[in-house]
């Protein structure tokens, strides 16, 4: 394990510690309600109002979030005028703000209180954690239940504690309720596990590792029944938006920043041979050789394994501690805290982008329609590429969807003009219009027939999110 020195200078760790979640807890409620929903939001709040047990989904736990997260918000609306995206995303805010000592503790146990503090100064400061905070989305959850699920296995492991183990079992559970893709949390344990047994295989451990496992036996088997097998099919689609290898592994060093993933790139080989490092590699790698495996059969993104960034984040932490044992205090002051300090600069500018010019890393969504609702005549039509953004954000106005123009453009254009409804507004997201309109035979159709009234620029994460308001008529 890595020697813990310096003592003295963390006996202030839950002074230092409450800073930091302060931080984070400001950061996360900062413009919560301001940024729009973008479509994955939409589709959870509305499958949520729906939601019931009679009709639960194979992952219920992010609906119900969203559920009781629209029930708290509008009770606390005398406190606070939330708009309904801020009432969607409190509980998902709140979730993002525990996990941030979550981490600490799991460093701490790793490692030492250095290492959580530092871990979770990077979490409180990521862009990637902030903005899935900021979201009516399961990824913030399942970053939460697999920090839990990681911490409640290793300290198992680590004291052959039966009731460690359940926690671990009810937490990866969550988990997977969460997002079905983090499954892959299964294997990446049982491969620590494995290590563990080479060096100790005593009864109560074999005992608590068949608690542990046994009752994932039964999902596996219900891979047999054939609605099961439709949804992993059709839940995901075909690689229709290009995501390969590459584009998984860079999605996740953006996501984390690139001097986080180096740094923990560095941690794993300095430290490969130490015990909670090769847990942090089982935690973060097995999933991810997974998720590239099945990105050549399924449309899966780098995101699905936002779940396993905690284990960056300790890395990066880690080389961060042994940077600064290394260096003589007595000599260089400064240096000792040029990594840390450099790391948490670098995720201060992604924020300050984030909300100075990204907009949240979301399309202005709710602000082409609300123009467009100022704009309109009682015959007007909408014609969207996500339908459902229209049926949130519009719903008292008629709704067509793009993929008529797309697949018969002289038929969609027959009706247009065979019907007293004259006035057509295109609302072209072009993220969207990129992947299934990438000819832009769609957009060139839409401007040889109209005009364009106004424009939503937004560009974030490297992606043009900009959203385009026609009229044809």
């Amino acid at each position: 394990m890595l020697k813990f020195s310096s003592q003295n200078c963390l006996k202030n760790k839950h002074i230092l510690l409450a800073c930091i979640v302060c931080i984070g807890a400001f950061l996360r409620f900062w413009h919560l309600g301001t940024w729009s929903f973008w479509i994955d939001e939409v589709l959870t709040v509305l499958d949520a109002k729906e939601f019931s047990l009679s009709n639960s989904p194979i992952n219920p736990i992010p609906y119900i979030a969203a559920k009781f997260s629209v029930l708290f918000g509008d009770k606390l609306s005398f406190l606070y005028d939330g708009s309904r995206e801020w009432n969607s995303r409190l509980i998902f805010c709140i979730a993002g703000i525990i996990s941030i000592p979550i981490v600490f503790s799991l460093g701490k146990t790793l490692y030492n209180n250095r290492v959580g503090l530092f871990a979770s100064a990077f979490v409180a400061l990521s862009n990637w954690h902030l903005f899935w905070s900021q979201n009516a989305r399961s990824y913030i959850l399942t970053f939460l239940f697999g920090a839990l699920a990681a911490w409640f296995f290793y300290r198992s492991l680590e004291n052959d504690s039966t009731l460690l183990t359940i926690g671990a079992l009810f937490f990866s559970i969550c988990l997977i309720l969460s997002h079905l893709l983090a499954a892959a949390i299964v294997p990446a344990l049982a491969a620590y596990a494995i290590l563990q047994l080479l060096e100790n295989r005593n009864r109560k451990r074999w005992i608590n590792l068949i608690i542990f496992f046994l009752p994932f036996a039964i999902p596996i088997l219900m891979l047999a029944l054939p609605q099961v097998r439709a949804y992993i099919s059709s839940g995901w689609g075909h690689n229709v938006w290009g995501r390969s290898p590459i584009y998984v592994i860079l999605t996740i060093v953006q996501g984390v920043s690139i001097p986080i993933a180096v740094a923990a790139f560095f941690a794993v080989i300095v430290n490969w041979h130490n015990r909670s490092t090769r847990f942090l590699i089982c935690l973060a790698g097995v999933p991810l050789g997974l998720l590239l495996i099945a990105s050549q059969l399924q449309n899966v993104a780098g995101y699905y394994l936002f779940w396993t960034t905690p284990a960056y984040f300790i890395l990066a932490a880690v080389i961060c501690q042994q940077v600064w044992d290394a260096i003589d205090a007595n000599k260089h002051t400064l240096f000792k805290a040029f990594l840390p300090v450099l790391l948490i600069l670098v995720l201060l500018s992604q924020n300050y982008l984030y909300f100075r010019y990204e907009n949240g890393g979301r399309p202005k969504w709710r602000e082409a329609f609300d123009f467009v609702q100022l704009q309109m005549q009682p015959t007007d039509k909408v014609v969207l590429s996500e339908p459902r953004m229209g049926a949130f954000y519009l719903p008292e106005m008629e709704q067509v969807y793009v993929g008529e123009l797309l697949d018969d453009a002289e038929g969609f254009e027959e009706k247009w003009k065979s019907t007293e409804m004259k006035r057509l507004w295109f609302i072209v997201d072009v993220a969207s219009f990129n992947v299934f309109d990438a000819d832009q035979t769609v957009r060139k159709w839409i401007r040889e027939r109209g005009r364009m009234i106004e424009t939503f620029p937004t560009f974030s994460r490297a992606k043009d999110r900009t959203i385009h308001v026609y009229l044809v008529k």
